[in-house]
């Protein structure tokens, strides 16, 4: 039967391989990205040129550029927490006799509130690097849809462990 429990866990299994790999390569650019910060803050300019391409913010503006600097590190660390949630959830629906467990609920309304904070301070170090109150709002409003709906999705995981426990409840019941 298609879209079964045992398709949703194989998919999961090989999906979490995946998001193994992404949480390597968002480890790696932000390890990257950081050492051409030390590499910059020490006067480096092949360092500087690398960020200022990377970042999209010019050098010679020191608060623009820190803030630059700070905002694509957040957006790396957020990848990386992200990546590695989703990794752990799918190893979660992987192993476990439901999707709908706590801990699952637990990590999706941590995320969610991950996002939610991120969203000011992405929102705020990007006004500061660029200026523009329109990129800003729209990354503000961006990130806190994003925690909004893995929030509702968190909410609908809990309804569904509520019903998956009715359910075995009262297969036990009738045996």
């Amino acid at each position: 039967m298609k879209g079964n429990l045992a398709t949703l866990k194989k998919i999961c299994r090989y999906a979490s391989f995946v998001m193994t790999a992404g949480a390597a390569i968002l480890s790696v650019m932000l390890a990257a990205f950081l050492v051409l910060g030390v590499g910059s803050a020490l006067g480096m300019e092949s360092a500087s040129g690398f960020l200022e391409a990377w970042t999209g913010a010019d050098s010679s503006d020191s608060v623009g550029f820190a803030a630059a600097f700070a905002e694509m590190a957040l957006i790396l660390a957020l990848g990386i927490v992200t990546v590695v949630a989703v990794r752990g959830f799918m190893l979660s629906i992987y192993r476990e006799h439901s999707p709908f467990t706590e801990r699952n609920v637990d990590v999706m309304r941590l995320l969610s509130k991950t996002y939610l904070v991120a969203s000011v301070l992405i929102s705020i170090a990007d006004w500061f690097a660029r200026g523009s109150v329109a990129v800003a709002t729209f990354l503000f409003f961006g990130s806190v849809l994003v925690g909004v709906v893995i929030y509702c999705l968190a909410l609908a995981f809990r309804y569904g462990g509520v019903l998956q426990k009715e359910s075995d409840e009262t297969l036990r019941g009738r045996r």
